[in-house]
Order: structure tokens, then sequence, then C-alpha cells
């Protein structure tokens, strides 16, 4: 391993731009990632699925970052991030899970509780 820091001096100067381009955006796809899960809309799974995306795009960025430097922030910030990552796939499992359970979760009882009014309706009148 080169060093322990970004600071470094065996770190050439361009490694260290490198690094902290790669952090800065890893840092912005996660922020962006964590505004999404607070964002509600009516079907989350797409929604979960690109912020699943998104963290798999910054634990890129620190993996490779963690190549140059490493540090127990960085292991730390990684673990953290396995665990998010993690979390974020059972929410969309169980998402999913419950979908599946629920017959109500697809349109069919839906359209077929229109028809079946239609045809009451039609009836009456």
């Amino acid at each position: 391993m080169a060093g322990d820091n970004l600071t470094d001096p065996e770190l050439p100067d361009a490694a260290v731009e490198h690094i902290s381009q790669m952090l800065k955006l890893a840092k912005n796809k996660h922020q962006e990632a964590m505004a999404m899960l607070g964002t509600p809309d009516p079907s989350a799974v797409p929604r979960l699925r690109e912020v699943l995306r998104l963290l798999e795009e910054v634990e890129l960025l620190a993996d490779d970052a963690s190549t140059y430097i490493e540090t127990d922030v960085m292991k730390a910030a990684l673990k953290d991030l396995h665990f998010q990552q993690a979390s974020v796939q059972m929410a969309i499992a169980q998402l999913e899970q419950l979908k599946v359970r629920s017959p109500w979760a697809t349109p069919w009882p839906w359209i077929t509780l229109i028809v079946l009014a239609l045809l009451i309706v039609q009836t009456i009148t």
C-alpha cells in the first residue's frame, strides 16, 4: 500500500487528486441515494432499485479509492455502505413478496370488481 492517507508524501499528486475526485463523486451519489429513500411514491420498488444502483456505484468508487488508501475510516465506511445495500435489498424483497401475497396488489381484482359493478348497474337500469 502506498500510504495510509491522502497526505502521504509517497502518493503522487495526480493520485491524490484522483482519489479526492472519486470520494467526492461517491459522496454525491450517496447523498442522492439517501435523498431518494425519503421520497414517497406509490411504487417504491423501482425507486429502491435506483437507490441500490447508486449505492453500487458508490461502492465501486470507494473500493477504487481504497486501493490507494486503506484506513479504519474507509473500512468503516465500506462496512456501513454494505449494510445500507443489504437493507435496500431486503426492503425490495419484502415489497415484492407483499405484492405477490396480496391479490389486491394486482389490477385483476379491481378490474373484476369494476366489471361486476357495471353488470349490476346495467341490470338495475
